[in-house]
């Protein structure tokens, strides 16, 4: 008979799936469900989430792969010249049984596979025993491990069993070879911590439980009250309770609007440790500039401000500098920080502040795109549109959204580089640093081309990943390699031409079947199987150009058939 966990679990699945993936089976949304638990720390979009999905055949037990760095998800285009000092890496490799209880088999099947993929004396080419998917993820962390080994980077490796049925009677046997498995993963590297979690359905039932603090309480020995925020003096040892939210680490969500990463051992860093390590004496708030905060409201009580949805948008380094320096004491602080708080709900007006704040220091035009005029248009229109622009990462998400109707800043660029630019290579390739290439940013985003060209690019990049999720002979890495593919060859034809120019593909809203992105997906497929199928073959021009040089004989021979049609 089923626990009062087990029947709960599932009655949150369900609806959970129903809510935000409708179309997924149960079995594949559970993988989902328990990737977003197992990295819920990390905030991952619903499309991040997915892409650690490797389960299918020959995936050594594995169904879900995730690398972190410092807190980021690491993709295989990841910018490693950005990590100036330290250097956290974090696995998370989740197996997910959605019916079974728990047994030794699975674990053996991850002593076995963690063990060989893991390996760094082992060359991956030659693990055909897994498949590509599965490697690639290795690959990616062995790249991360590898590039950044000048930094003695900190290693975490979880390993998470998951299963909907109770942990109270699993075998000790079982138990010993989570032990056995633990002990084989330590031995590959030096001070790694390894840790296995059998997660039941009572653990499960927690994590999905567990939210995220929205409201946070920042204590203050002064403070002035202004229209719409408050300046406040903040103990050191205050704002670093109010930076980790009643926990041991800082909240690294709380920096997601910042326009920056952590820099490291910089010169200002340098300048802004030796003073708290020296200045004991004199007021921290006299040498720096201080921390803003952006929340969508914030009230003050006594000596205590509550902030709803707060945002350190200006101070990440100070902030930074001062958890590292308070979690090596623990002495009462008689040094304060200014503290900004700003309330309001305006997106413009949040997007100004941002800007505001950060202009004061060079910072990298990238990091301020999501403020972009455009980008709030493209967000204004898709969600007239029904669909929903993550302009704001995991902003929709959290409200609940489909997942299928949810377009991040990266997929749109992407699909854009593909229509715009005539790019599907470079789009694949280049998942995550699109936008940060001004010249490329530019070429693809501005106010002079119609927001119908978004859409259309949005709408029809998610129909065709749903239409591909359809096909049971393909694996996700295929359905990632050929998307922008297919998205080319379905609009190239539909516009009867291989010039994408914006104005005509926002003159084809309304005019792509379904019907017209599986005949694309058929014809993708058969000459990416080809040319072998490999993601070398998705990043590379030789493909791009024969699909281009294939699409113009078809609309050739198209406009050959109704020129005699018309004749006749």
């Amino acid at each position: 008979m089923a626990s009062n966990s087990e029947v709960i679990l599932s009655q949150i699945l369900e609806d959970k799936r129903l809510e935000v993936a409708s179309e997924m089976s149960k079995e594949d949304f559970f993988e989902i469900f328990c990737g977003e638990q197992a990295t819920k720390d990390y905030e991952l979009s619903y499309e991040e989430i997915e892409q650690g999905i490797v389960d299918g055949e020959h995936d050594g037990g594995i169904d879900g792969f995730y690398v972190l760095l410092n807190d980021d998800y690491v993709t295989e285009d990841f910018d490693y010249t950005s990590i100036k000092k330290t250097a956290n890496i974090e696995v998370i490799i989740v197996q997910s049984k959605s019916s079974k209880g728990f047994s030794e088999t699975p674990i053996n099947s991850l002593i076995s596979s963690i063990g060989h993929l893991l390996d760094l004396t082992t060359d991956l080419n030659d693990l055909t025993q897994y498949n590509e998917e599965v490697r690639s993820k290795a690959g990616i962390f062995r790249k991360c491990y590898t590039r950044l080994a000048s930094k003695f980077p900190s290693l975490s490796i979880k390993v998470i069993y998951a299963c909907t049925k109770s942990t109270d009677d699993i075998h000790n046997n079982t138990k010993l070879k989570s032990k056995e498995l633990v002990d084989k993963v330590s031995s590959l590297f030096d001070e790694a911590e390894v840790k296995f979690y059998f997660w039941g359905a009572k653990e499960i039932v927690a994590l999905a439980r567990k939210k995220p603090t929205q409201t946070f309480d920042l204590t203050f020995e002064q403070a002035l009250n202004g229209s719409g925020g408050y300046i406040a003096l903040v103990k050191l040892d205050r704002f670093f309770e109010f930076l980790c939210a009643g926990g041991e680490e800082i909240r690294t969500d709380l920096f997601e609007a910042n326009v920056r990463d952590y820099q490291g051992s910089t010169e200002v860093n340098r300048e802004i440790s030796t003073t708290l390590e020296t200045e004991s004496e004199r007021d921290f708030w006299w040498f720096n500039n201080g921390v803003t905060v952006l929340a969508s409201r914030a009230t003050s009580s006594g000596s205590c401000i509550t902030i709803e949805n707060p945002q350190i948008v200006n101070g990440l380094q100070t902030s930074t500098e001062i958890g590292k320096y308070r979690k090596t004491r623990d002495n009462a602080e008689k040094r304060s920080v200014m503290v900004k708080v700003v309330a309001s709900e305006d997106d413009e007006i949040r997007d100004k502040i941002i800007k505001a704040t950060n202009s004061q220091n060079t910072v990298p035009s990238a990091s301020l795109r999501a403020t972009d005029k455009i980008q709030r248009d493209i967000e204004h229109h898709l969600k007239n549109n029904g669909l929903y622009y993550d302009r704001r990462k995991n902003f929709y998400k959290n409200e609940g959204r489909p997942a299928n109707k949810i377009v991040s800043i990266s997929l749109l660029a992407q699909a854009a580089m593909t229509l715009f630019r005539g790019e599907p290579d470079n789009a694949r390739a280049r998942p995550s640093s699109i936008i940060k290439v001004d010249s490329v940013y530019t070429s693809i985003f501005t106010e002079d081309y119609p927001l119908d060209a978004y859409f259309v690019a949005a709408d029809t990049i998610k129909r065709v990943e749903v239409e591909l999720k359809k096909k049971p002979e393909l694996v996700s890495k295929d359905r990632n390699n050929i998307r922008f593919y297919v998205l080319y060859w379905v609009i190239a034809m539909a516009a009867h031409s291989l010039s994408l120019t914006p104005q005509r593909v926002a003159n084809l809203r309304g005019n792509i079947s379904d019907g017209a992105i599986n005949k694309a997906i058929d014809e993708v497929w058969l000459m990416f199987q080809g040319e072998g199928a490999s993601d070398q073959v998705a990043k590379g021009p030789k493909f791009k150009e024969k699909i281009k040089d294939c699409v113009k004989d078809r609309i050739i021979a198209a406009k050959s058939v109704n020129s005699t049609q018309d004749t006749n």
